[in-house]
């Protein structure tokens, strides 16, 4: 059966980048067998639109040396219900309530579960830095055409009672424009989200440490946070000294939290500390995190260099903490080494994975590339050497 019947484009508008020698008939897709004669992003820069104009999407795959195209009818969006993402999104609500219950000094939680609801605000400012951050993302795709599903949500028993959230792009990214747009719609959300929940949260009233937690030892770990130069900046705004900087668990009988008050600053604060924390992560200039798609977007190809040195970088710093950390920093550096040893190994893996690959190469103008550079900056701000100390 010829390929024309099928309404497809002629294997001839294609053939300077791909020689098709077979090509098999499947009940909704048409696999193209053929020799690769460029690049992958060439091939796909020609064919996809090519294709779309028939109304066809298209996947390149190899397997076994064998390069096969594949061209699947654009069907309807039918509107499904995100029941993953549902539950996911409950599951982290239950999580960061019960992450929340050790902030707000709630007793036996599990035994009382509608107590939980009193951390409500620490849930709803953790949740919802996230929220705006990944719904940043996901209103720039859809701008640019682009298929991206909803938040996934991810819940875990930590102490802020969730490892974050991603968003799936499944479609392909049309222009380098575009993937910076993307990448850098979430950080710009979310640090908006962010500075505006610190200030809210700076100016709440403190929480108080029960007497019962004070007799009883209420907890046996310590929880110390490093407080980088944006959160520094937006406490001097609001009016709040740095000397009274801090938020813990109680330990036996030493308190954290304002000196000799027994006062701890309100958990709300704690929503804007995680927001600062992810967007340092997210815009490390690798691979498919923010920063990459950013660098990418600036850069071009050569955006690969500049991701080649950051696993040196965070290796070299989680080096500089063990070695020097306690004396430099006059804290316990040890679980911030272990935190930069695995992001070090896990951008040495999104670095030999590479960014995404816009179809178009076409350059940024100057605007967005000094917008690309002050976010960066906006990100070395939300910066600190030791972001937690874990004492017991």
């Amino acid at each position: 059966m010829d390929a024309h019947l099928h309404n497809t484009p002629p294997i001839d508008s294609f053939s300077s980048v791909f020689r098709v020698y077979e090509i098999n008939f499947n009940d909704s897709s048409i696999s193209y067998y053929g020799d690769l004669l460029e690049t992958q992003q060439s091939l796909l820069k020609l064919a996809v639109p090519l294709f779309k104009n028939y109304g066809y999407d298209i996947s390149l795959n190899q397997h076994l040396g064998e390069y096969i195209l594949i061209a699947e009818p654009i069907l309807p969006k039918q509107k499904e219900f995100p029941f993953t993402q549902l539950f996911l999104f409950i599951a982290t609500i239950i999580s960061t309530l019960y992450a929340g219950s050790m902030w707000y000094y709630i007793p036996n939680p599990l035994s009382n579960p509608l107590s939980l609801l009193q951390a409500w605000p620490f849930a709803a400012s953790v949740i919802g830095v996230l929220a705006v951050h990944e719904l940043g993302h996901y209103a720039v795709s859809k701008y640019y055409g682009v298929d991206a599903t909803l938040p996934y949500f991810i819940p875990m028993p930590t102490f802020i009672g969730t490892l974050g959230a991603v968003i799936r792009i499944k479609g392909h990214i049309p222009t380098r424009v575009a993937l910076f747009d993307i990448g850098i719609a979430g950080p710009i959300a979310g640090l908006f989200a962010t500075i505006l929940v610190t200030a809210i949260g700076l100016t709440l009233d403190p929480i108080s440490v029960p007497p019962w937690a004070i007799e009883s030892g209420y907890n046996n770990l310590t929880i110390k946070f490093g407080y980088p130069v944006l959160f520094q900046l937006i406490a001097i705004a609001v009016g709040l000294p740095g000397a009274e900087l801090s938020i813990g668990l109680l330990t036996g009988t030493s308190q954290i939290g304002h000196p000799n008050t027994g006062l701890s600053l309100n958990p709300v604060v704690l929503g804007g500390w995680v927001g600062m924390f992810i967007t340092f992560l997210n815009l490390l200039p690798v691979g498919q995190l923010d920063g990459g798609h950013i660098i990418r977007g600036i850069l071009g190809e050569r955006g690969a260099t500049v991701s080649a040195l950051v696993p040196g970088f965070l290796f070299g710093l989680a080096a500089s903490l063990h070695f020097f950390g306690n004396n430099l920093f006059s804290a316990n550096a040890s679980s911030a080494v272990s935190m930069w040893l695995f992001w070090g190994i896990l951008t040495l893996l999104f670095a030999q994975a590479g960014s995404a690959k816009p179809l178009q190469e076409d350059p940024l103008n100057f605007s967005r590339k000094l917008l690309g550079i002050c976010v960066f900056v906006l990100g070395l701000m939300c910066f600190t050497p030791i972001p937690i100390q874990i004492l017991s």
